[in-house]
């Protein structure tokens, strides 16, 4: 009599696994570089322009929202450099003596 599963070894499972990378930003491109050869060629047709059309509406909206919140970060910078440049100015002004009588009121 043969005892098998007393002797037998495990093996290792092997597995036929590639992984994939995605990029969007290259998937991206090749989709637009796709469709602006059709518009060149003019084998666009009307609902593939109306995508077109709303990839770059969205992507100008997009944009624009970066730049508004871009706009709005510089000018709390220059705000805040502004009121640092009045109050060295005030001390520069009346002197170095007024920064303890500043001090002391603020505290």
């Amino acid at each position: 009599m043969k005892f098998r599963f007393l002797n037998k070894t495990i093996q290792n499972q092997r597995f036929n696994y590639n992984p994939m990378y995605y990029n969007e930003r290259k998937e991206r491109l090749d989709r637009k570089r796709e469709q602006y050869q059709k518009l060149e060629d003019n084998t666009l047709s009307e609902t593939e322009r109306r995508e077109l059309f709303r990839e770059n509406l969205k992507e100008g909206f997009s944009r624009a929202q970066y730049r508004q919140t871009q706009q709005r970060s510089s000018n709390i910078r220059v705000l805040i450099l502004i009121g640092l440049i009045l109050v060295l100015g005030y001390f520069v002004f009346n002197g170095v003596s007024e920064v303890d009588t500043v001090v002391k009121k603020l505290w």
